[in-house]
C-alpha cells in the first residue's frame, strides 16, 4: 500500500518513537533560529536601545558562551554536590540561565553585595545579606557574579565565605574586564573578557536601568556622565 502524508490534525495521534520526537524538538528548534535569522540576519541590525553605542555580544552568542562554561562547571563539580551562590542582583539572569545548563545536582543561595553606588568608580563595598550558615559551612561553593572588575567584591566575598566555613569557594563571572583590576583576583570560570568600556544588558545595569536587555551592549557616554538618582551594580 503506497504510504500517504498525515494531516495537521494527525501529528497528535502519530506514534512517535524517542529518536522521533528528538528530530521533530530539533527541527522545531531550528525552524525558530531561521525564523530569528531571517529577520535579523547581522547583528548590527539588531534592534539597539537608543543608550546603547554598540552591541558587544548577542543573544546567540551568550548562549554559546554559557553553554561552554555550563559544560566546564559540570565536569568540575561532577559528582560532588555543591551549591551555586549568586550575587545579586547584576547576575539573576546569568546564573539562572547558568545552572538550567548544568545536569547534575546543585542548590542554589543568595548573597548581596554592592560596591558602585551611584556612579561609575568602584567605591566602599556593601553587603546586605549572606546564606545561612547551613548554606555555607562544610558545602562547596561556586560563586556566580555579573562581572569581575575590580575585583574587590568577590575576593572580600570569597574570604568571607571561607570564613565561614565553607569546604571551597570558586567563582564564575559572566565578563571579565581585567583592565580595571585592582586586585590580582582571577575567576575560576568566565563567559567572557570584555574591554575597559561600560557594558549594560543581561543583568547589567547602570543606576538600576537596562537590566532587561537581551544582549550586552556599550552605553554611550553621554549616558553615564549624566546625573542619576540612584544605581546599584
Amino acid at each position: 500500500m503506497p504510504e500517504r502524508s498525515l494531516r495537521v490534525g494527525e501529528l497528535c495521534e502519530y506514534p512517535l518513537r524517542p529518536f522521533d520526537r528528538l528530530d521533530c524538538a530539533a527541527a522545531a528548534h531550528a525552524r525558530r533560529e531561521l525564523r530569528v535569522r531571517r529577520r535579523f540576519p547581522q547583528p548590527h541590525r539588531l534592534p539597539v536601545h537608543e543608550d546603547v553605542e554598540h552591541i558587544l555580544f548577542t543573544e546567540a552568542q551568550i548562549g554559546a558562551g554559557i553553554d561552554r562554561v555550563a559544560r566546564e562547571v559540570t565536569a568540575a563539580y561532577r559528582g560532588t554536590g555543591f551549591t551555586v551562590v549568586s550575587v545579586l542582583k547584576g547576575s539573576c539572569v546569568f546564573a539562572s540561565d547558568l545552572i538550567r545548563r548544568i545536569p547534575i545536582p546543585l542548590e542554589l543561595a543568595f548573597v548581596s553585595a554592592s560596591s558602585y553606588g551611584s556612579g561609575v568608580e568602584s567605591g566602599a563595598l556593601e553587603v546586605n545579606f549572606f546564606p545561612a550558615e547551613s548554606e555555607i559551612r562544610g558545602r562547596d561553593l561556586l560563586l556566580v557574579d555579573d562581572i569581575l572588575d575590580t575585583g574587590r567584591t568577590l575576593a572580600r566575598l570569597v574570604d568571607e565565605m571561607n570564613r565561614r566555613g565553607a569546604r571551597s569557594v570558586r567563582t564564575c563571572v559572566f565578563l571579565d574586564k581585567p583592565a580595571r583590576r585592582a586586585t590580582s583576583f582571577v575567576a575560576d570560570f568566565r563567559v567572557f573578557e570584555v574591554e575597559d568600556l561600560f557594558v549594560v544588558g543581561y543583568g547589567l545595569d547602570f543606576a538600576g536601568h537596562y537590566r532587561n536587555l537581551p544582549y550586552v551592549g556599550a552605553l554611550k557616554r553621554e549616558c553615564y556622565e549624566r546625573p542619576r538618582s540612584s544605581a546599584g551594580r
